[in-house]
């Protein structure tokens, strides 16, 4: 009975994304750690979300990423931290969370979408998701059809997440594959 209850609650929550929208299996994506391309713990991949109506309460947030495993010894990393904020359209901190990145990402195969609940944050209007992979948690990365919706977050400022082909040397936009989900 509550398995009912609760999968009766979670369909009628409305998900956001902010990504290309084909389905993932179709999508070209590689796996990014802002701490190996910054090495720094304090940057993180965000994106930038439109609530739906005035005062949606933001739930849940789906981030496509992984932990890695070591084919050799069979065994995954130890735990290391992950964080999460929300942050309204000015950039004012509504909401923030860390866990070790086991709890979310862990798989022998590759990338899975890690779902974090959060008490229910409203939000109106513009907000954004910083995921912090601290190098515990890669993050899954779309290589084309940028929408101009992923940032770097860094120094307190959001920087358009973009990639530069070596061969080409084209800059191109990029989206981090992060969901939202909400009522």
């Amino acid at each position: 009975m509550n398995a009912i209850a609760a999968k009766a609650a979670t369909s009628q929550l409305t998900t956001l994304r902010e990504d290309s929208q084909k389905n993932y299996s179709d999508m070209n994506f590689t796996l990014f750690s802002s701490l190996a391309e910054f090495g720094s713990l304090d940057i993180g991949e965000a994106v930038k979300f439109t609530a739906p109506k005035s005062g949606w309460k933001l739930q849940k947030v789906r981030v496509l990423a992984w932990g890695g495993f070591n084919e050799s010894t069979k065994t995954f990393q130890a735990d290391k931290n992950i964080m999460l904020e929300i942050r309204d359209k000015d950039l004012n901190l509504l909401y923030k969370f860390a866990d070790a990145q086991n709890n979310y990402f862990l798989s022998e195969t590759g990338p899975l979408f890690g779902e974090i609940e959060i008490p229910a944050v409203p939000v109106t209007g513009d907000f954004y998701v910083v995921f912090y992979d601290r190098g515990a948690a890669r993050i899954a990365m779309e290589n084309n059809d940028g929408t101009g919706n992923s940032f770097i977050f860094m120094g307190g400022e959001m920087i358009p997440a973009e990639l530069t082909i070596s061969d080409t040397n084209e800059t191109i936009k990029i989206n981090w594959l992060i969901e939202t989900a909400g009522n």
